[in-house]
């Protein structure tokens, strides 16, 4: 078993909170430059990123390539950290000794690998579609099952 030390742990809550705001405040800037001149009601449960490009009357092309970036290098970048663990932890199951421990392992992963599905699947489905043409009534939908279920 390996400990982690409180100075690396530091170090990597300060390196995540650094990354995160940098990458957020890229996209912020971009927001703030967007004009509004038409409805100002968002079709949607919550104020998201398509229905509120779609109800600016700036250009809003460097901002759906903007979040296809973002989305590509912070999702699919973590989805891929973590299919590849759980690729290692699936490895160790399967070198177990008993079946009755590789049963209740694979019981656990499971259930963690149907909530990553419901997580980044509806996070793919709504952000990572390089398209302006997105539907709401989609956006809407995937948002309303993805607070149900998650």
């Amino acid at each position: 078993a390996a400990v982690v030390k409180w100075q690396l742990c530091t170090h990597l809550v300060v390196a995540a909170w650094v990354i995160g705001f940098t990458l957020s405040s890229y996209r912020l800037v971009l927001l703030s430059k967007l004009m509004f001149c038409g409805p100002n009601k968002i079709h949607h449960f919550f104020c998201d990123n398509s229905p509120l490009f779609q109800l600016s009357c700036s250009d809003t092309s460097l901002l759906w390539k903007a979040d296809s970036l973002f989305i590509s290098f912070v999702v699919l970048g973590s989805l891929c950290l973590i299919l590849v663990s759980y690729m290692c932890i699936f490895h160790c199951i399967l070198h177990m000794p008993s079946a009755s421990g590789r049963k209740k392992a694979f019981a656990t992963c499971s259930s963690h690998l149907i909530t990553l599905a419901i997580a980044y699947g509806s996070c793919i489905v709504l952000y990572a579609r390089p398209s302006e043409d997105v539907s709401l009534e989609t956006n809407r939908t995937v948002a309303l099952l993805n607070t149900v279920l998650y």
